[in-house]
């Protein structure tokens, strides 16, 4: 009798062992089946930020161009605007000097000093050149002046 109820007892171990083993396994089957869910859900969602990515670097590109365009343009009007200033102050001035003077990069006594000296030495270089020889205004600063006001005199 020990026998047969050591059997039994032995035998109801094992199918709750296997009963066990069988739940831990469906739980792990069902959480399996979840994670697999999961993950093909998150293909789609990456799938879908991807081509929201690609769409958002054609903006992007567009968006450059289109900027790009505009600062050409801009940098264009300023150019004209420029240009158009300059030849409306080029009719007030006589000379490249007269453009100097009104903006005070020579003084009337270095420009009467250089006079002086352009007489006194019978030079035969314009007075913007002697300007610049007797230092008082640099070489570079005559040349840009030179290329704002092309139709203005050295004298």
């Amino acid at each position: 009798m020990e026998i047969v109820l050591g059997a039994v007892v032995g035998f109801l171990l094992l199918v709750m062992v296997l009963v066990s083993t069988q739940r831990s396994n469906a739980a792990h089957e069902e959480r399996l089946r979840g994670l697999h869910a999961r993950r093909r859900a998150l293909a789609v969602d990456l799938r879908k930020l991807q081509e929201n990515m690609q769409q958002l670097k054609i903006v992007e590109h567009e968006l450059r161009r289109k900027l790009a365009e505009a600062d050409e343009r801009a940098s264009r009007e300023v150019e004209v605007r420029r240009q158009r200033e300059a030849r409306q102050q080029a009719s007030r001035f006589g000379s490249i000097l007269d453009v100097l003077l009104h903006e005070r990069l020579l003084s009337a006594e270095q420009l009467a000093k250089a006079r002086s000296y352009k007489d006194q030495t019978r030079s035969h270089y314009p007075l913007s050149e002697i300007v610049t020889m007797l230092d008082y205004v640099k070489a570079d600063v005559v040349q840009r002046m030179r290329q704002r006001y092309p139709k203005l005199s050295d004298e």
